[in-house]
């Protein structure tokens, strides 16, 4: 088989993995516990499964494309510079965040109520935590490395690389509404643009983290409502 008949298919699988992967485990999970609240057993076991999934596409990245984790944004370099970045990150997406709710407020759109939020009422805020960084560490692994660096290989076109991930990305937030779509959209496509413009996906992990671990983690555990 040609060399770059084979590399293409590896791309397209791992394309395909790292678009379809999380919410498939999500789904499955949301299958397996249907109706009413979770537990905090049953969260924390879904959220190692996906660090462990995360895990082990990492190595296949190594082993089956015989590529760098360098190759994703990945890297040990200029920590400091990374976590500056990270903070940044996080203080424009809380201004976006902010600037959205309050545009819902007045259109109309609701956001962090429903069903979908009140299933989270009785799990742990350890296990929180532990939501939340696995979706600052999965979620830049592969919508923002993987697959802006992959598609990127396939077409230059930015409606390819830059818009299609971040389409996948929000619409795959449907469990919180449009709200919710919109907001991952918008947020998405801020961690994207620093992605893109720095290639340092440790930035975007602290950054999405922070975004995710301020307002469900460290704002409930000082009693703000």
């Amino acid at each position: 088989m040609n060399l770059a008949v084979s590399n293409q298919r590896r791309i397209w699988r791992g394309i395909l993995i790292a678009a379809l992967g999380v919410p498939l485990i999500i789904l499955f999970f949301g299958a397996a516990y249907p109706d009413g609240a979770y537990s905090s057993n049953f969260i924390l076991f879904r959220e190692l499964s996906i660090l462990a999934f995360t895990a082990a596409f990492l190595v296949w990245i190594l082993r089956v494309e015989r590529e760098p984790l360098s190759s994703i944004g990945l890297h040990g370099r200029h920590w400091g510079i990374s976590i500056l970045w990270g903070l940044g990150g996080m203080a424009v997406s809380f201004i976006v965040a902010a600037l959205l709710i309050f545009i819902f407020s007045k259109v109309g759109i609701a956001f962090g109520q429903g069903a979908e939020a009140q299933k989270f009422e009785k799990v742990s805020p350890w296990v929180i935590l532990v939501m939340v960084l696995r979706a600052g560490i999965a979620e830049e692994v592969f919508y923002r490395g993987y697959l802006m660096e992959r598609l990127s290989r396939v077409s230059r076109h930015w409606a390819i690389y830059f818009l299609l991930p971040l389409v996948v990305f929000a619409l795959w937030h449907y469990r919180q509404g449009l709200g919710g779509i919109i907001l991952s959209f918008c947020l998405g496509a801020v961690l994207a643009a620093m992605y893109w413009k720095k290639r340092d996906l440790k930035a975007n992990i602290i950054a999405h983290f922070l975004v995710d671990f301020v307002p469900n983690v460290l704002v409930p555990m000082v009693g703000v409502s």
